[in-house]
């Protein structure tokens, strides 16, 4: 199914929940868990640190670039003890990677098609705009994998709910989330949204009927919902009837982006709860 899980880490609350979300599927799957801890270089420009010690009250001088440097990296090699330690109390098999640049070019960058990421939604905010989970957006597009999503709070996954409309991405997103399913041991739930009240009962067959060719013996409920999918799929999970909710990501060409990202962009920024957006 995957081949590693790389988990952008920063030491917000999302990031930790995150990587547990991480440790979980890795100990299952035995697979390696690699946490990556970006240097953000912005922080390094001079430039910005002299404007920034005008607004933050500090002293400058030339040459406090190293300073900075060195504190992150002292920061760092903390972060690092406590993501190991988390690991092997998780059974995981853990490593470890310290990466000077930009996240939301580092994380997807260090990440092959065979691999999942897992980022926080919100990270730190000493500056913001700089750090891992104010890039999860910028993220997802970027990445040649998908992309796990996780809130401010950790809960074991039991009931994974697919997003769901019979298009080739949500074929893809349905097969991904009947693996993290089958691996977690948890309930799988196909999801798919009405976007009117005169939609046809012979196309919603018709998805139905897609779905099982792609779950073929897979025991699974089929959920219908009527409404704005973006808005039905993150009240369906903030109500709690599934703990991760799985679904295409954004699209590449505009057309797609009008009718895929568009409901993608909404979830990213208004679920609760964990997502995972396949590519």
């Amino acid at each position: 199914m995957f081949n590693r899980l790389i988990v952008g880490f920063d030491g917000s609350n999302s990031s930790y929940a995150s990587a547990n979300y991480a440790f979980d599927l890795g100990a299952k799957l035995n697979l390696p868990v690699i946490g990556v801890y970006v240097i953000d270089k912005r922080l390094l420009d001079e430039t910005l640190l002299e404007d920034l010690a005008g607004i933050l009250g500090f002293t400058f001088y030339l040459g406090i670039s190293q300073r900075v440097k060195q504190a992150l990296e002292k920061k760092a090699d903390i972060l690092f003890e406590e993501f190991a330690k988390l690991g092997r109390q998780k059974g995981a098999k853990v490593s470890l990677v310290q990466v000077e640049g930009i996240p939301y070019e580092e994380i997807p960058d260090s990440a092959d098609e065979k691999d999942l990421i897992f980022i926080g939604r919100k990270g730190l905010k000493e500056i913001k705009g700089f750090f891992v989970g104010n890039n999860a957006e910028k993220i997802v597009r970027r990445s040649p994998c998908p992309v796990f999503v996780a809130g401010e709070t950790y809960k074991p996954i039991k009931r994974i709910g697919v997003a769901f409309d019979g298009s080739p991405v949500s074929k893809k997103a349905l097969s991904v989330g009947k693996a993290i399913s089958e691996t977690l041991g948890a309930s799988l739930e196909v999801i798919f949204v009405e976007p009117d009240e005169n939609f046809p009962d012979e196309l919603v067959d018709k998805i139905k009927a897609s779905a099982d060719e792609v779950l073929k013996n897979t025991d699974y409920t089929f959920t219908l919902l009527k409404g704005f999918p973006e808005e039905k799929l993150t009240e369906y999970q903030e109500n709690g009837n599934i703990d991760l909710l799985v679904l295409g990501a954004f699209g590449t060409k505009p057309v797609k982006e009008i009718l895929l990202g568009s409901v993608a962009y909404f979830v990213m920024h208004n679920a609760v709860g964990p997502v995972l957006f396949v590519k």
